[in-house]
């Protein structure tokens, strides 16, 4: 990257993978116990709440009996989650240089599941949860400063306690620097709807904040939503189990992240555009992630047209949904989606980010040669814009982009 001829390729979503003294380390061991997260070394699993959430070499057999692999083929998926730059930033900068990354925007991975969903029921107390997002906040800025012009992070947030989360978000984003604050895309209090004047507050804060409010998803029974609707994954409380154990009346990972992910951001993208949030919030910026994007232009089509069909339930909206979405909304797509080029035709160049999801399975190192051969049909203008431009403009990072040749 050349700091005077600007950026040219911004990861929009990419992970970390939190190391295993993050929580014990930091977290007060007076206040929570034996409650914070923990990794055992000899289980090679862990431990939340003083239950195994994920991994195990019991749980590794359990999932072996019933998934078509080998106990090395299963290593193997996981592999990529114990690469060196998941959780080194030093390594991390590495894996951008070979892939032809200048800079990258970067999510957590067991944190997705460190909130009041978790079924375990220490982990629904709003204080503990935000103690533990607190934590993984602070060491995603350390990992960042590493690299502060190439790494940039977003805060994790639970909505449980929307004091809590208010007091958090300006804590990131003024203390600690961090780009923007991700929830899940599932309902918190009470499963109320994000439209819910219940959340304005927290809508509010982040929108004085100048910083997007981020929407990733993960796969899990417990999480309201379209995983627990429809039995989309397995019921346990191991994560390795939940997400990989399959039978006739449960899916496993495949079937959460094709349903499930995307079933959750519909409802959510509905709510946000549709139930007024965009409406009242105007300079607020809304993400959505990990859900694919070729479903986006015909949802938001189909979104206009019941609108305008059923007119009575338009009294509090201005605009379109699909007009509020081109005035402050971004969607990531995968760089293989074989309708990505064709989507930016409807949704416009610029609301499309991009994600290579390093280092979880659907990361392959040639990832920025896949998004651009993808884009190669767009003129120029179209692939900078989803290339670094909208993620500069997105999660307002202080980079400037290539100017065109």
């Amino acid at each position: 990257m050349s700091a005077t001829n600007g950026v040219s390729v911004i990861d929009g979503d990419g992970h970390v993978v939190e190391p295993p003294d993050l929580w014990t380390s930091r977290m007060d061991q007076r206040r929570w116990g034996d409650l914070i997260p923990r990794f055992d070394q000899q289980e090679r699993a862990w431990y939340v709440g003083g239950v195994q959430r994920w991994g195990g070499s019991d749980n590794l057999q359990r999932v072996i009996k019933h998934v078509p692999t080998t106990a090395d083929e299963l290593r193997e998926i996981t592999r990529s989650l114990q690469h060196p730059g998941a959780y080194d930033p030093h390594e991390r900068i590495k894996v951008m240089d070979r892939d032809g990354m200048d800079a990258a925007v970067l999510y957590p991975t067991r944190s997705l599941f460190y909130g009041p969903i978790d079924p375990i029921d220490a982990i629904r107390d709003p204080e503990f949860a935000t103690d533990v997002l607190r934590a993984y906040n602070d060491w995603i800025a350390e990992f960042c400063s590493a690299h502060p012009s190439r790494l940039f992070a977003l805060a994790a947030l639970t909505l449980a306690d929307i004091d809590l989360a208010c007091a958090e978000a300006e804590r990131a984003v003024n203390k600690l620097g961090l780009r923007g604050v991700m929830v899940r895309p599932a309902p918190y209090i009470g499963e109320l709807p994000f439209s819910n004047a219940v959340y304005d507050r927290f809508w509010d804060t982040v929108q004085g904040l100048d910083v997007p409010v981020a929407f990733h998803p993960s796969v899990h029974i417990d999480v309201p939503g379209a995983c627990r609707k429809y039995r989309l994954v397995h019921p346990s409380e191991n994560i390795l189990i939940t997400n990989m154990m399959v039978d006739p009346e449960h899916g496993g990972s495949a079937l959460g992240q094709a349903i499930g992910n995307t079933c959750d951001m519909m409802v959510t993208m509905a709510r946000i555009l549709m139930g007024g949030v965009a409406e009242r919030f105007p300079q607020l910026t809304f993400l959505f992630l990990e859900s694919g994007g070729g479903w986006v232009p015909t949802q938001l089509e189909r979104m206009d047209e019941q609108v305008e069909l059923f007119w009575l339930e338009r009294k509090w909206l201005s605009i379109l949904p699909s007009e509020y979405f081109k005035r402050q909304c971004y969607v990531s797509f995968d760089p293989g989606e074989w309708n990505l080029a064709a989507s930016a035709g409807f949704l416009g160049s610029d609301r499309i980010l991009w994600a290579s999801d390093f280092p979880h399975p659907e990361y392959k190192p040639e990832v920025v040669s896949e998004l651009k051969k993808n884009l190669s049909t767009l003129p120029d203008k179209d692939q900078r814009n989803i290339l670094a431009e909208n993620e500069i403009k997105a999660y307002r990072l202080p980079l400037k982009a290539m100017e065109a040749a």
